[in-house]
């Protein structure tokens, strides 16, 4: 959602003013311009930052998602965050929490801009057939259990719709929090019929999905409890696909 227009800067100030998160955006970390808020946040993280802080940018130069994409990032035109947490679960739950940022983002869509927000498997933010909001998860290392990892958020704010910013990013802090407890209290299975909601999963349909092992094509079946699509095979298995994106239908 773009357009030319910019908004009222948005700072750890006009930030403070509408957050309702307990723990999450209160410890910021402002940059007016920013090679990369992910590549920031790790760092902190690493340096020992606690869960909840948050590395904020206006400007962000060396924006990337999935699969090192450029994800562009014009100053005053959006919301370019990144996010730490600690979650301490085994490794193979880390596509929850881009899940349940992605969940957070569309459901403040709805509340501040009342926009239709949709999601895209696995974490695209989608208007329609628009993608508005990217998300990416990133760790440091390979250890069993997750430390430590950040979470980055995207969004291109169309300021005809939505003029201030900040009450968008309280939101989706807000939301992603009360998200995120009731995944670490092992209740995953409230974020995914969330996320099912609001999904454009293709059920029943025969897709092409790049993978982490490369190509590969079947029937969606659905997602597990770690949020991997489920595809249908010819030879009658299943194959589960952990990250990637479905790039074609057949």
């Amino acid at each position: 959602m773009k357009d030319e227009q910019t908004s009222e800067a948005l700072t750890p100030a006009s930030l403070q003013r509408h957050l309702r998160s307990a723990v999450f955006g209160h410890r910021i970390f402002y940059y007016p311009t920013i090679g990369s808020t992910n590549d920031r946040a790790l760092d902190l993280a690493t340096a020992g930052e606690p869960e909840g802080a948050l590395v904020l940018a206006e400007d962000q130069t060396g924006g990337r998602g999935r699969r090192q994409r450029t994800w562009e990032s014009r100053a005053s035109l959006g919301i370019y965050v990144s996010l730490v947490l600690r979650p301490g679960v085994p490794a193979i739950q880390a596509p929850l929490f881009t899940f349940t940022a992605a969940v957070a983002v569309a459901d403040a869509l709805r509340e501040t801009c009342h926009l239709p927000g949709g999601i895209k498997w696995p974490n695209d933010v989608v208007v329609g057939r628009r993608k508005v909001a990217g998300i990416l998860g990133e760790t440091r290392g390979s250890e069993p259990r997750i430390r430590e990892m950040v979470i980055g958020i995207g969004v291109n704010v169309n300021h005809s719709v939505c003029a201030d910013r900040a009450p968008i990013l309280a939101s989706i802090l807000e939301g992603f929090e009360r998200r995120y407890a009731r995944v670490l209290a092992g209740k995953p299975a409230d974020l995914l019929r969330e996320w099912e909601a609001l999904s454009a999963l293709p059920r029943g349909r025969r897709v092409a999905v790049e993978g982490p092992h490369g190509r590969c094509e079947g029937t969606v079946a659905g997602v597990d409890d770690e949020g991997a699509l489920l595809l249908d095979t010819p030879g009658g298995g299943t194959t589960r696909v952990p990250f990637g994106e479905i790039v074609e239908a057949l």
